[in-house]
């Protein structure tokens, strides 16, 4: 009795089907991390833009207060006392100052001492 050729359970075309897929994988595979990073990448640069325009419209619109008068004067008013002509002004003191001979005084203002009295003070000799 003549023996017949043994069927094999991969076939050549099997074979040479699976071999294509592989290069076909290997060579997809390396681009698309790429591409996914660059992605993932753009995502955050445009996290940060938005950030980063955010911020400058902050700053636009504080920057926008120096241009109404009411502001300006009220902060002249605030943080260097300044006065209106025919306004009476009275300062009244926070508290009393350590005496000098309690520690070296040079520098060391309390932060509700008007700017002029902290410049004065650390120039004084």
């Amino acid at each position: 009795m003549p023996r017949l050729p043994r069927r094999t359970a991969l076939t050549t075309r099997a074979t040479l089907l699976a071999v294509v897929i592989c290069v076909l994988v290997l060579t997809l595979a390396y681009p698309l991390r790429l591409y996914l990073q660059q992605q993932a990448e753009n995502a955050a640069l445009a996290k940060q833009n938005a950030a980063a325009q955010a911020r400058v419209d902050a700053l636009k619109a504080e920057v926008g207060k120096y241009g109404d008068d009411a502001w300006v004067q009220d902060e002249a008013r605030r943080r260097l006392h300044y006065v209106l002509p025919g306004e009476k002004t009275y300062v009244m003191p926070a508290a009393p100052s350590p005496s000098p001979a309690a520690g070296n005084g040079r520098g060391r203002s309390s932060p509700d001492e008007a700017w002029y009295s902290q410049l004065w003070s650390q120039t004084a000799p």
